[in-house]
């Protein structure tokens, strides 16, 4: 199986937290998400995390209060603090989504992220092909560019092109909620050009498969925008099973239904 490589946990560059506090928080997602610390057992005590970090008991309690707002830690007074299930985490959230990516865990939720991608982005594309503006394509085909030109050497520009065209996509639709999901489709292209970083014959494929979805757009043709933004996820699919992803049966029946 693909590993990913090594990343120190980090947040959004929008959400930031007090040096000491996050040093208290990093040593707790650290546990949490390489699954030192499993589900239903307990975190390290107060005094432990305390004597452990050098930190006061302002900052461990701060830092756990974070993780509870989170939904990955549970905490009551008198019985400690207990890690929750993946289901019960805010994973919508983009600190949590940023924090996921650069875990080992990632590959547990990437079927996950493509699933309701499917569900989501054919349906954005036919809105955008019948609300989008002018300006909005010019933007996509722009996106599409930087993206293009990674197709020998994949870079940061050409995954920030990547996943600028799937947001503008997004955006287009018109609906507030369907462009609220751009934290989301971030992770998502990021994680899975991570995984398929050397897979790089690939990518001009799917440079192909981008610009049909555009044209499909900008043609104003929506069962053809649906048909060719089901092609770029079924593409994903294929490469990430080519690296020996994990995926259930039923979402590859799902995709390979689509993809015909």
């Amino acid at each position: 199986m693909t590993e990913l490589r090594p990343y120190t946990y980090s947040s959004p560059a929008n959400i930031k937290h007090p040096k000491v506090r996050w040093q208290v928080i990093e040593h707790l997602l650290h546990q949490v998400l390489s699954q030192s610390l499993k589900v239903g057992e307990q975190l390290p005590g107060t005094t432990d995390l305390c004597s452990a970090l050098g930190v006061s008991r302002t900052a461990v309690r701060e830092a756990i209060s974070v993780l509870v707002s989170k939904g990955m830690v549970s905490s009551k007074q008198g019985e400690g603090s207990t890690v929750q299930p993946l289901s019960s985490w805010m994973l919508l959230d983009p600190e949590v989504l940023c924090w996921l990516r650069e875990s080992d865990m990632a590959i547990s939720i990437i079927e996950h992220l493509l699933e309701i991608r499917l569900i989501i982005e054919p349906e954005a594309a036919a809105l955008a092909s019948i609300r989008g503006s002018m300006e909005q394509f010019m933007a996509m085909s722009e996106a599409l560019g930087r993206m293009s030109t990674g197709e020998s050497l994949r870079t940061p520009e050409s995954t920030q092109g990547d996943i600028d065209f799937h947001n503008i996509i997004l955006e287009s639709s018109g609906n507030i909620f369907l462009s609220r999901l751009r934290d989301l489709c971030m992770v998502s292209v990021e994680l899975i050009v991570r995984l398929t970083f050397e897979k790089v014959e690939s990518v001009s494929v799917s440079i192909d498969n981008h610009q049909r979805l555009l044209e499909a757009i900008r043609s104003r043709k929506p069962e053809l925008a649906r048909q060719e933004a089901r092609r770029v996820l079924c593409k994903t699919v294929h490469d990430l099973q080519d690296l020996n992803i994990p995926f259930r049966r039923d979402i590859l029946q799902y995709f390979e239904a689509e993809s015909k």
